[in-house]
């Protein structure tokens, strides 16, 4: 069970990783990494998560953590 749930963990990180590019909004990270989840029939641990509002944190640049994905694209040179 522990290497089907390390293999589902990779799995969306590596779906996430697929569409963070220039000009993405940080919005369709989270959505990517949502319906990933909802594939494996899992939750995101960070929805709702003391009133977390998405499925992600994506914090770019000078956000040090828990950054929550909005409607910001992704700027060439953005470390997300």
């Amino acid at each position: 069970k522990l290497r089907a749930v390390c293999r589902m963990g990779r799995e969306i990180v590596d779906a996430a990783h697929r569409v963070i590019k220039p000009g993405v909004t940080t919005d369709e990270i989270d959505r990517v990494v949502h319906d990933k989840h909802m594939e494996f029939g899992a939750y995101p641990a960070p929805l709702n998560y003391h009133n977390f509002p998405k499925s992600v944190c994506t914090s770019v640049n000078e956000v040090v953590c828990h950054g929550i994905p909005d409607m910001r694209q992704l700027e060439d040179g953005d470390n997300v």
